[in-house]
């Protein structure tokens, strides 16, 4: 789940009432079990591509059962699938398609998010002599 923070509301807030909103997961069982785990951040176009801005992507990490299926509810998603790390990192390495995201695997920010979870969880070989290029990458921007 992801969305934007309103003026006022805290990262946490926003990640419940997201995950709540999109997936359909129980606000009581994420109280208990979601935790902050990071934060990216980079500088890329804004949305009519001709401009530059800043972003801070704050990332939770939410540990649920194998059976759970999550439930479209909002209608800003259509479907969820459960993809097998080796796959992710096929479809991390494919070309972006276009620039405005309708024909690509995800929108870029999402790549993001999945790649810092890849180096969090030790997937990531930190051998790798791009690897702190990388790490450099993903907290390229300023926070503040």
């Amino acid at each position: 789940a992801a969305g934007g923070l309103a003026a006022g509301v805290l990262p946490r807030q926003a990640i419940l009432s997201e995950c709540t909103e999109e997936a359909g997961i129980d606000e009581s069982y994420l109280q208990e079990r979601i935790r902050a785990v990071s934060a990216v951040s980079y500088t890329g176009f804004n949305d009519d591509m001709w401009g530059l801005k800043r972003d801070v992507l704050f990332c939770f990490d939410l540990e649920l059962p194998l059976n759970f299926e999550p439930e479209p509810v909002d209608g800003e998603m259509e479907s969820f699938q459960k993809i097998p790390i080796d796959s992710l990192l096929e479809m991390l390495a494919s070309p972006i398609l276009k620039a405005d995201d309708s024909d690509n695997l995800w929108k870029p920010n999402v790549g993001v998010v999945l790649i810092d979870f890849l180096v969090r969880h030790g997937i990531l070989d930190s051998d790798d002599p791009y690897f702190l290029e990388l790490i450099d990458a993903l907290r390229g921007a300023r926070c503040a």
